[in-house]
C-alpha cells in the first residue's frame, strides 16, 4: 500500500479479486475463529466457505504472538522496531528477520470471483524501521465491526 491509497481502497481492491466484500469478510471471520494451533501448524493453510488462503513459511508459536502482539501496538510512525535499549529489542529484531519473507496467498475456490491476492505480513523499510502491514493487520487483528466500516 503507497502512500496515496487509503485502507477503504485496499480493502475494496483485495476484495475484487476475491469475490467481493462478502466473501472477504467471510475469510476474515474464518480467520479469527480459526485457533492459533492451525496458524503455527505445518499444513500453512486455512480453508474458507469461498476458497484458501496458503503461507508459505511455517509459523512457530513463539514468533507468531510476537507478530500479532506487534500488529496491536501503536505507535506514530507504525515501526515495531523497539529501541536497542528496550528489553524486548532482540526478540522484535529476530522476529523480523525470521518473519520478512512470510506471505500470504488468498485465492478464491471458483476462479469467476477473481485472482485472489497475496500479502507480507511486514513492511521493511530500513534498518530501523519495520512496520506491520496494513492487510495483515487488517485480516488478523482489527476488530470485525471496524473492517467492515472501513471497506465501506
Amino acid at each position: 500500500m503507497d502512500n496515496e491509497q487509503t485502507l477503504s481502497e485496499l480493502l475494496r481492491e483485495c476484495s475484487d479479486t476475491v469475490g467481493g466484500k462478502n466473501f472477504f469478510l467471510t475469510l476474515a471471520e474464518t480467520i479469527r475463529t480459526t485457533r492459533e494451533g492451525i496458524i503455527v501448524g505445518e499444513k500453512k493453510q486455512i480453508n474458507y466457505s469461498n476458497g484458501i488462503m496458503t503461507w508459505n513459511k511455517t509459523l512457530h508459536a513463539d514468533n507468531w504472538r510476537l507478530l500479532v502482539e506487534s500488529a496491536k501496538v501503536r505507535t506514530k510512525d507504525g515501526n515495531i522496531l523497539l529501541g536497542a535499549e528496550d528489553k524486548r529489542h532482540k526478540s522484535i529484531l529476530n522476529m523480523i528477520r525470521t518473519l520478512k519473507p512470510l506471505t500470504f496467498t488468498v485465492t478464491p475456490t471458483n476462479s469467476a470471483d477473481g485472482e485472489g491476492f497475496s500479502f507480507s505480513a511486514l513492511e521493511v523499510i530500513d534498518d530501523k524501521t519495520t512496520r506491520i502491514s496494513p492487510l495483515f493487520k487488517a485480516m488478523f487483528v482489527t476488530p470485525m465491526d471496524v473492517l467492515k466500516k472501513n471497506m465501506g
